[in-house]
């Protein structure tokens, strides 16, 4: 008897002793939090933002905070602290990624340079219970000095719908530089004469411009504006109703329907609309996107090559569909139409290189050339298309032949060139003069 109450002691003095030494060292762990810098800028301009990741896989995360010391002074910028409790538990915060925002002005801070401190305690009883420390101290230059942006070019006259160009200099290296029309934003290139140039646009329903400016932001955010002399001028607007009809819809609407199951529906014209909004709306932002895969130099020469043929529908016309004499739908034209002989050859425009070349819906086999600057042709309802994606063609090629696939409603060409995501006028760029009046000369103007 005596000898098992003495083994039943023994167990539980070494399971004491365990106990004791796990919470002992769980409470009382060494291994202070890791901060890992995550988003940190090398120069703090107006705003910027700081972010870091602090893990602690021992007692867990009990406190963050950070801290901007400029010039001998702390300015705060928040803690954050983690519930421990019961406190011999730890903290269930093993990793956490934290943010934070810093306005210098709202702050108070100067233009000097100063350094960022983020500080982490872990819920361990070590240092009096306060926990490991860890803390990163991440120094930072300041600037709030904006860049200074010079116009260089003078002739800024634009249509509605149309194409200018732009040259200028920036006092400093920019991180983004470029034409602010309205909202839309058309960035520049830098040549290697530290000159920006600029192809922009003023899209055809955008008949009055808030502003049309150029700015430049430098690696600290700071934002410089320059004033440019322009005018825009208006667009001549065309009306064009077009008649659908049953044949129309029985030749071409139950392709649509089979080949876009989401946009069919229990009749031919409610599918001819879902084809006519639904995926023309697609199918224009499909190609409006290549534009970001254009090359930033200019690949063209001269004026762009007209194909031959009769005009039957111009730049941004606005159609009115017509059914049985009702009205049912409205759309916008986004090229010009020319009709020659049934299956005609296609040159390319000008020099280029194809980005795409294959079906792409309401437009049937298309071709997309890329002319540099954001700069982009385009070639709709083709039949036969003698490139591909890749290959580098000459102005006036053989690049492929009319037909009326897609939602064409016979033979023709639809041409049309896009700008940095914008549709754009093709017929101003069939004119050298108007080439060289208001686009070459703005971009050669900073070396004249």
């Amino acid at each position: 008897m005596k000898r098992t109450l003495g083994t039943i002691f023994l167990v539980l003095i070494i399971c004491l002793l365990g106990v004791s030494a796990f919470l002992g060292f769980r409470l009382f762990e060494g291994t202070p939090p890791v901060i890992k810098p995550l988003e940190v800028p090398g120069i703090i301009g107006k705003k910027a933002v700081v972010s870091a990741k602090i893990s602690d896989e021992g007692s867990g995360i009990r406190e963050v905070s950070a801290e901007i010391i400029q010039a001998g002074k702390h300015f705060a910028l928040g803690t954050k602290e983690f519930p421990v409790v019961p406190r011999w538990k730890g903290s269930d915060v093993k990793g956490i990624q934290l943010k934070w925002e810093i306005v210098p002005a709202r702050l108070g801070l100067s233009s000097a340079d100063l350094e960022i401190r983020i500080a982490a305690h872990d819920a361990s009883f070590r240092n009096s219970a306060r926990g490991n420390e860890a803390v990163l101290s991440i120094p930072l230059k300041v600037d709030f000095t904006p860049p200074v942006v010079t116009v260089l070019s003078t002739v800024h006259n634009i249509k509605v719908g149309g194409t200018g160009a732009c040259s200028f200099t920036v006092s400093e290296e920019a991180e983004k530089a470029g034409v602010a029309v309205g909202d839309i934003f058309f960035n520049a290139v830098k040549g290697s004469d530290n000159i920006y140039r600029v192809l922009f646009a003023v899209p055809y329903n955008m008949d009055n411009p808030k502003s049309i400016v150029v700015k430049a932001w430098d690696k600290a955010g700071n934002e410089g504006i320059g004033g440019m002399a322009f005018r825009v001028f208006p667009r001549k607007k065309v009306r064009d109703k077009i008649n659908i009809t049953d044949g129309f819809l029985q030749r071409k609407i139950p392709g649509f329907a089979s080949s876009n199951p989401d946009i069919a529906a229990p009749s031919l014209v409610e599918t001819f609309l879902n084809v006519n909004r639904r995926l023309r709306e697609k199918n224009n932002k499909f190609l409006l996107s290549l534009c970001g895969l254009s090359s930033p130099e200019i690949l063209w020469k001269g004026a762009f090559k007209r194909f031959p043929g009769a005009k039957k529908a111009g730049f941004a016309d606005e159609r009115h569909y017509f059914y049985k004499g009702r009205e049912i739908d409205q759309a916008f034209h986004m090229g010009v139409d020319i009709a020659s002989t049934m299956h005609a050859p296609v040159p390319a425009a000008n020099d280029g290189k194809v980005v795409f070349c294959s079906d792409n819906g309401i437009y049937g086999n298309t071709i997309v050339i890329d002319h540099g600057m954001g700069l982009m042709s385009l070639y709709a309802h083709l039949n036969q298309m003698n490139v591909t994606r890749g290959e580098r063609v000459s102005k006036g090629q053989i690049i492929g032949r009319t037909d009326s696939t897609g939602l064409a409603g016979g033979d023709h060409l639809h041409f049309g060139m896009m700008l940095a995501g914008v549709f754009i006028n093709p017929v101003e760029w069939w004119d050298a003069r108007w080439i060289r009046d208001h686009i070459t000369y703005n971009l050669d103007m900073g070396s004249k």
